[in-house]
C-alpha cells in the first residue's frame, strides 16, 4: 500500500502515515529513532520509491549538497580532459576550498574531484564559469536543467551552495538528483573515492565520513551552512538492495544518519546491525609520509542517537553547535 502525502499537513499527520504505510505505529517499536534533522528521505535507489520520509517536498537551503547537481550539468557540459583556467573571483570564494591561484589550469576531472571529495568552493566557481561564462548564468542555466531531471521544487544562485537570497531545494529532489549522479560512471568513480592527488601532490580527502566506516556506503555528498545546518545525501549497498538517504537541516549529522540507514535497509527487506557511532571517532593524521590515515580518537566523545518513538518529533533541547565557518562540508 503506498500513500501520497499533500504538502502543508502537520508532521504529526504526515508521519502517522507514512508510519503506518512502513508496518509500524507510534509506540509499537521500542527501537523506534528520533532525528533533529528537518526534513529526510529514504528512497529505494534502484525504484526510486520513497520508503519513508519526513517533510520531503519542505523547502530549505542545501548547502554543498548542491555540488552534486553542478558536477551533473558539468559531465553534461564538458568533458573530463578539458582545461578550466581559473579566475580570480573563483579563486576568491570562501572556504571550503583547495586554494587554487588566479592563472591557473585544471583539468575538468581534478575540479571534479575537488567538488565531490573537498567540496571545494572555488572549483565549483571556476566550473560554473568554464560552462556558462559566470557562476550567475550557470545557477540559472542548472535550475532549468535539474527540473528537467525531475527535482521540480528546486532553485538555485550559486554553483558551490553557499548562502543566497532564492536558493532552496527539497530532500526529494537531493535523493533524484544523486540517483540520477550514482548511474553516471565518471560521478559514481568521483564519489566513492577516498583520496584522490591533483597536480602540486595535493592530496583530497573525501568528506564523506561512511566511506572510512562503513563498507555499506557506496558514495554521497556532505553540506553544512550556519542557515542548513547539516545536510547530507547518500547512497548505500547491502547485498543486491541500495538505498539512498537525503536528510536537511540537521543538528546531528552522523547520529541522525545512523538510524535512517538502519531503517532504510529493514524497510527494503535487508535488515542490518546496528551502526556504531564510528564517524564522531575518527580523526586524520599526516603519517610521516603525508598519506593522511584514519585513525579513532582516544578522546572520550559523546554522540549517540537519541531513541524514541518512530512518529515523535523532536522532544528534547537541540544541544548547542559550535561555530563553524559558513560553508564547512
Amino acid at each position: 500500500m503506498s500513500f501520497r502525502v499533500k504538502y502543508g499537513l502537520s508532521v504529526f499527520v504526515v508521519l502517522a502515515i507514512l508510519a503506518m504505510a512502513a508496518g509500524f505505529a507510534a509506540g509499537e517499536d521500542e527501537e523506534g529513532f528520533e532525528v533533529s534533522a528537518r526534513s529526510f528521505v529514504i528512497m529505494d535507489a534502484k525504484t526510486g520509491k520513497i520508503l519513508l520520509a519526513l517533510n520531503p517536498q519542505l523547502f530549505l537551503p542545501p548547502a554543498s549538497t548542491l555540488k552534486v547537481m553542478t558536477a551533473l550539468s558539468v559531465v553534461e557540459h564538458l568533458k573530463m580532459d578539458d582545461k578550466v583556467s581559473v579566475s580570480a573571483r573563483a579563486a576568491a570564494a570562501p572556504a571550503s576550498k583547495i586554494g587554487i591561484k588566479p592563472g591557473e589550469t585544471y583539468t575538468v576531472r581534478e575540479l571534479l574531484y575537488a567538488l565531490l571529495l573537498s567540496s571545494a568552493n572555488d572549483g565549483a566557481r571556476a566550473l560554473a564559469e568554464k560552462v556558462s561564462g559566470s557562476e550567475a548564468a550557470f545557477a540559472h542555466q542548472l535550475t532549468q536543467e535539474v527540473r528537467q531531471w525531475g527535482a521540480y521544487r528546486t532553485t538555485l544562485a550559486t554553483a558551490n551552495g553557499l548562502p543566497a537570497d532564492n536558493q532552496y531545494s527539497t530532500a526529494q529532489d537531493l535523493a533524484l538528483m544523486l540517483r540520477r549522479a550514482m548511474n553516471n560512471p565518471d560521478l559514481a568513480k568521483i564519489m566513492a573515492t577516498k583520496y584522490y592527488t591533483i597536480q602540486g601532490g595535493r592530496e583530497l580527502r573525501n568528506h564523506n565520513r561512511f566511506l572510512f566506516t562503513t563498507p555499506l556506503a557506496v558514495g554521497g555528498k556532505t553540506g553544512y551552512t550556519r542557515a542548513s545546518k547539516h545536510t547530507y545525501v547518500g547512497m548505500f549497498k547491502n547485498g543486491d538492495q541500495e538505498i539512498i538517504v537525503a536528510m536537511m537541516g540537521s543538528t546531528k549529522k552522523w547520529a541522525d544518519l545512523r538510524p535512517l540507514i538502519e531503517k532504510g535497509f529493514e524497510l527494503a527487506g535487508k535488515p542490518i546491525a546496528k551502526l556504531p557511532p564510528a564517524e564522531e571517532k575518527l580523526w586524520f593524521a599526516k603519517s610521516s609520509s603525508g598519506k593522511a590515515r584514519v585513525s579513532k580518537s582516544k578522546r572520550k566523545r559523546r554522540a549517540k542517537v537519541v531513541m524514541g518513538a518512530a512518529t515523535s518529533a523532536p522532544s528534547k533541547k537541540r544541544p548547542a553547535i559550535k561555530k563553524k565557518s559558513r560553508n564547512s562540508p
